[in-house]
């Protein structure tokens, strides 16, 4: 198993259990906003960060999936 795999892993379990969610849940969270991907390519980044950080930084960019743009 690769390291980013290994990560990507240990980052859903913190999800699920700071945000008190199933493992079921949290993989259609992570599928439904593209989590896995982002997880994988920012991991030399994100692996360096703590754990509420990374909760932290999940739920700010499924935010930034969810925001309706400005009406310009």
């Amino acid at each position: 198993m690769s390291k980013e795999t290994t990560f990507l892993i240990y980052c859903m379990e913190r999800y699920r259990y700071d945000k008190g969610l199933s493992g079921a849940d949290v993989a259609k969270i992570f599928d439904r906003y593209g989590i896995y991907e982002y997880v994988t390519k920012y991991f030399e980044v994100l692996h360096t960060m703590g754990d509420e950080y990374i909760v932290q930084d999940i739920d700010n960019y499924i935010s930034s999936k969810t925001e309706v743009p400005p009406i310009k």
